[in-house]
């Protein structure tokens, strides 16, 4: 225990929080190990343990096996009800939104998608991956199904930029979203795609997007539960 009865974890996270604040631990740098740690608090790497945990649990870090611990600083809130793409609203906010990973392909669909888009499960559909990030750090596993209307190019490397604003240049004007959130375990794929561990929960949000009543695009946003989080906000008309 502390001088002031605080558990000594708490009050060393506390600390640590402090220094991610005052941009002693900068966004999107690697953190000193807990060994190090140890040393600049004059504590116990049990104790730096601890406090880490909860900074984790807090969404200010992200621990990365083979590469250390990120500095987040917060959560990223993405406010809802406003017709913006995840580069638009990261932008927004003042962060700097990029893509690790890209892959477009064709792909046979599933009954889902199929009847989603109202066509045969025969067609191909264009299906686009990416791992979008935050100040270098990856926060989000993508998967985009888009209406086999859409002529696209299939061409990864020029996916790596906002997607809207690419549709844009195409005519494709979103002007009506339905979306659903909720919370799951981290898939195998998603596991792999975000460096989580298995016992990690993510968040799910599904999104389709029209224009002029038109299916355009079908998305699944698999976010990094300890990274990012939803915002709503709700006036009285």
């Amino acid at each position: 225990m502390s001088k002031n009865n605080i558990p000594l974890w708490q009050s060393i996270c506390e600390k640590i929080k402090n220094d991610i604040f005052s941009n002693k631990y900068q966004v999107g740098n690697i953190m000193p190990t807990e060994f190090e740690l140890a040393d600049i608090y004059h504590v116990s790497r049990i104790t730096i343990r601890a406090a880490l945990s909860k900074l984790s649990d807090l969404g200010l870090i992200k621990r990365i096996k083979g590469k250390g611990t990120i500095v987040l600083n917060k959560r990223i809130k993405e406010p809802l009800l406003k017709i913006k793409g995840f580069s638009e609203e990261m932008e927004a906010l003042g962060l700097v939104p990029s893509t690790s990973y890209a892959n477009i392909y064709k792909q046979k669909a599933s009954g889902y998608i199929a009847e989603l888009f109202n066509t045969k499960i025969s067609n191909s559909f264009v299906t686009l991956e990416r791992i979008r990030c935050i100040n270098d750090t990856n926060v989000g596993y993508f998967i985009t199904y888009f209406s086999p209307t859409i002529d696209l190019e299939l061409n990864s490397s020029i996916y790596y930029e906002s997607l809207y604003a690419l549709l844009e240049k195409k005519d494709i004007l979103i002007d009506y979203i339905e979306q659903s959130i909720k919370a799951e375990m981290a898939d195998k794929k998603t596991q792999e795609m975000l460096g989580l561990n298995k016992s990690e929960a993510i968040i799910v949000m599904k999104r389709k997007a029209y224009m002029k009543g038109v299916l355009v695009e079908y998305s699944v946003c698999k976010y990094d539960g300890k990274s990012y989080e939803y915002k709503m906000e709700l006036k009285k008309s």
